[in-house]
């Protein structure tokens, strides 16, 4: 097996520092970075910071921080590598999302590479460049590939009725909790009799109850 651990450092103003670019922080700091609504820019930073460098920062000032920190996100969060893959591919509709797809992420990891992400050795220690790696290497037979396979599935009229529908209620049942830019992202009656109809009364309920969470319905 490959080895996933890895340690990373980083020399920034002539000291090295150690960086834990775990994917589980990565994906922490993508959602507290944005948060200026409960939390002001230096608490950002220093979350960020206290999360990925085992050294202490607190000598630094508040600029240095600001360029250690982009640092950080240019060397081990989004390198050259990730802008150039991310150009070519800003034109095509997103088909996951890493908190909303996380349990199909787990379970696929685990079949095709018997990788359990919460065992707490990987779970701290694989990279965020690693695992994106082993991501976007899960085979069509992985429940992620068949699901952002659903999600970006052209219909087309050449397809039995049978096979739209199915398609169709599929790209509901899994569809990202985002606003797209011809909707705000609630489910019409239809929709949602689509998305209910192969379930039994237990799912139903349970999926009914997602949905009232997720706001796609009253």
């Amino acid at each position: 097996m490959m080895n996933l651990l890895q340690k990373n450092q980083l020399i920034f103003k002539n000291k090295k520092y150690q960086i834990n670019a775990a994917f589980p922080l990565v994906l922490e700091y993508f959602k507290y970075i944005g948060d200026d609504e409960h939390l002001t820019i230096p608490e950002r930073l220093n979350m960020a910071l206290f999360s990925f460098v085992k050294e202490s920062t607190s000598e630094l000032s508040a600029e240095d921080k600001m360029e250690l920190l982009e640092k950080i996100y240019s060397s081990f969060i989004f390198t050259k590598k990730d802008k150039e893959d991310a150009e070519l591919i800003n034109s095509k509709k997103k088909s996951f999302d890493y908190e909303q797809d996380m349990d199909l992420i787990y379970s696929s990891f685990l079949q095709q590479y018997g990788i359990d992400l919460s065992d707490k050795r990987i779970f701290t220690n694989l990279t965020w460049s690693k695992f994106n790696s082993l991501l976007q290497g899960l085979t069509d037979d992985t429940s992620f590939r068949k699901v952002t396979s659903y999600r970006t599935v052209k219909i087309t009229d050449d397809m039995s009725s049978e096979t739209q529908n199915y398609l169709k209620q599929m790209k509901l049942i899994y569809s990202l909790d985002r606003k797209d830019n011809d909707g705000d992202g609630k489910l019409t009656k239809v929709d949602l009799d689509m998305i209910l109809a192969p379930l039994d009364m237990v799912h139903k309920v349970k999926k009914i109850k997602e949905l009232r969470d997720q706001g796609r319905i009253k």
